[in-house]
């Protein structure tokens, strides 16, 4: 029987229920009781009308004039909701324009001072990172409120409303759609405004504190800065800022405050999120999974998590086939936004790692997301990251050091050994040599997935007909955290052994590695390659120590592949940018580009081109893009030596594929 100890008095008393983060109104379980940006008629009227083409776009209007008003003026139009000029008016006298909470900060204030940049060889990348590097201005906001508000006589009113969560500091969004800072997004934001110092460094410390101040009041990181996130997390990563901050700067003196804090989000994620598990020998082990209480659709994609759920037909957009379908109960309903709610805090929203059903995504045959599973999932990278957390906060107290420091960083040290143990013992297969999510549904791994065009011959070998082995780099988490045990972890060839399955990927595209093996149409599977899991493939080779000397043949593998993953990603962002206008002083731009742009970074790539952005999912690929900065920037800090400068080919002005 393995179970995690009980904490000790001084962090048990930290405990909660995440409901507190709630709206709750009969049966409608909600994320807040805002009648604009949470729930209700208003909300649910103006979004199916549609009028505009991103359901985001109205919850991140802030109103102009107070709310009392906007209901009225709402209660006057005429019903049923059409997207119709009599909707538009309404939106414009009422409403400002979203985003306009917040103003950037003036570029003469921002600073930059990479002097990283000195140890990158090609002349070609150090000019292309410095341009990346000063992305980060146009990216940099803080909060200043919502617009005037105004009564409807004209005059000074109070009443207005945002769903943006004020923020005391300023911070960098993602980009694009994401006009609010992200939660796990930051993390990697992070990663390069540490290596781009100068301002930067305090802004890195601001987003950190930013997301402690939101725990202190909801007890966890929402989503991201918005009331419509309240109800739902995303991948725990605060912890880590604090390490890599702490590590980046040597400055601890954020512990003493950011100390408590991460042990109530830790409470968070163990009170709310955590799930037993029983394996086929009978043994129970406790683990996290991604679990939101909710039963309407999300607000910012209302319109289409509405439609998933209830339209009775189903249109192919591959085929143009219209397929019949059958109309969901209000359980199967309330279960479905359950699910999307639950895959959106995840991260990967969506992907055939939470489908019951993935060939429907496959084959386009059916709604994808009906099958959704997410809750039943027990994900390797959330228990890696939740490893992470156990030893970065048992080595915290270790560096403060004071009364209890001792026993608390004993008694984290031995949640993650627990933890450890639990993965291995449920998701590690030694056939495979691989980490598998569990499944609770089918109380198994999930080890295979249909039959892929591309499939390597490693992933068809010994799968069952028509069937092959799923590969992502989410596998790869324990490698980067180190919840892998230390047999596996610390031995070069055993790693090595276990990336032969990204070293094959390598083989089948030119670009870098996408998030799975199958082609889905939805975001978080081939062919797009997330920068975030470049770094954490890169960073689990580079965690791996020389065991058995440098010169050992297995280490040595390791460390070529890992500057190989790093060449890939650096690629794809270099000649994807070049093709949008990217030039540098000794690269002019491409013939037929407009000469106004100046190369533009995508939020994802895509593996089967080295020009080419990532696509699929429920919005156009965006623009920016913060974490995509950050792990160029990272990469070329730590491959600046090795990396040459991209062979793009023959690319062509603008030949973006977005598929």
């Amino acid at each position: 029987m393995h179970s995690y100890h009980s904490l000790p008095l001084a962090l048990a008393v930290l405990s909660f229920k995440s409901a507190c983060a709630l709206y709750t109104n009969g049966s409608v379980i909600a994320p807040c009781s805002s009648p604009l940006y949470c729930q209700g008629e208003i909300l649910r009227q103006i979004e199916l009308a549609q009028p505009y083409e991103d359901s985001k776009t109205f919850v991140d209007l802030p109103t102009t004039r107070p709310l009392e008003e906007v209901i009225e003026a709402f209660n006057n139009l005429t019903k049923p909701i059409s997207n119709n000029t009599e909707l538009q008016t309404f939106l414009e006298d009422y409403f400002g324009e979203a985003g306009s909470e917040l103003e950037p900060v003036p570029n003469d204030s921002l600073s930059t001072d990479p002097t990283f940049l000195n140890n990158v060889s090609s002349q070609v990348l150090r000019n292309f990172t410095d341009q990346v590097i000063n992305i980060w201005p146009d990216l940099t906001r803080s909060y200043v409120g919502p617009p005037r508000c105004e009564s409807a006589s004209g005059g000074n009113a109070s009443g207005c409303v945002s769903s943006f969560i004020p923020l005391n500091r300023t911070f960098v969004v993602a980009g694009g759609r994401f006009r609010e800072p992200y939660y796990w997004d930051s993390y990697w934001i992070i990663e390069g405004l540490l290596r781009t110092e100068g301002s930067f460094t305090e802004i890195a410390l601001n987003i950190i504190e930013n997301f402690l101040d939101l725990v202190d009041r909801f007890g966890f990181v929402p989503n991201g800065a918005r009331q419509y996130y309240l109800n739902r997390s995303q991948p725990p990563l605060l912890s880590q800022m604090v390490r890599a901050y702490v590590e980046y700067t040597n400055d601890t003196s954020i512990l003493e405050r950011a100390l408590p804090t991460l042990e109530k989000e830790y409470m968070f994620w163990m009170e709310n999120r955590t799930v037993s598990v029983r394996d086929e020998m009978n043994q129970t082990y406790m683990l996290n999974h991604y679990a939101v209480l909710n039963n309407q659709p999300r607000p910012e994609s209302f319109r289409e998590d509405y439609v998933t759920a209830n339209n009775e037909s189903y249109y192919a957009p591959t085929t143009g086939i219209i397929y019949p379908g059958q109309d969901l109960n209000e359980t199967e309903r309330e279960e479905l936004y359950a699910n999307l709610a639950s895959g959106a805090e995840s991260g990967w929203d969506y992907t055939s790692r939470w489908l019951k059903n993935p060939s429907d995504a496959a084959n386009d045959n059916y709604f994808p997301l009906r099958s959704l599973n997410t809750k039943n999932i027990v994900p390797v990278d959330l228990n890696s990251i939740l490893y992470a957390n156990e030893i970065t906060l048992a080595n915290f107290y270790e560096t403060i050091g004071g009364d209890d420091s001792e026993a608390m960083a004993e008694e984290y040290q031995q949640r993650a050994a627990n933890r450890s143990e639990a993965m291995a013992a449920l998701m590690w297969d030694e056939e495979q040599f691989a980490y598998f999510d569990w499944n609770l549904t089918s109380n198994s791994r999930h080890i295979y997935e249909p039959l892929d065009s591309d499939a390597t011959t490693s992933q068809i070998d010994d799968a069952p007909e028509g069937q092959q082995v799923l590969f992502s780099p989410a596998q790869y988490y324990p490698f980067w955290t180190g919840a892998a045990p230390t047999w596996l972890k610390n031995n070069p060839y055993a790693v090595s052994r276990a990336y032969d399955r990204v070293a094959a990927q390598l083989e089948v595209a030119p670009g870098a590695i996408p998030a799975t093996n199958l082609v889905t149409g939805e975001q978080w599977d081939e062919p797009n390659a997330w920068p975030p899991l470049q770094y954490i493939l890169i960073q689990g080779l580079l965690n791996t120590p020389a065991t058995f000397g440098t010169e050992d043949p297995s280490y040595q593998s390791i460390q070529n592949l890992a500057i190989n993953l790093a060449q890939r990603y650096v690629t794809s962002a270099f000649c994807t940018w070049r093709s949008t206008g990217g030039s540098t002083p000794q690269l002019p731009q491409l013939a037929g580009a407009d000469s106004e742009d100046v190369g533009t970074i995508f939020e994802k790539y895509n593996q089967s081109s080295i020009n080419a952005a990532g696509g699929g999912g429920e919005y156009a690929v965006v623009e920016g893009f913060g974490w995509s900065n950050g792990v160029l920037i990272w990469a070329a800090d730590k491959f600046g030596r090795e990396l040459k400068t991209p062979m793009c080919g023959n690319i062509t002005a603008a030949d973006i594929a977005d598929e």
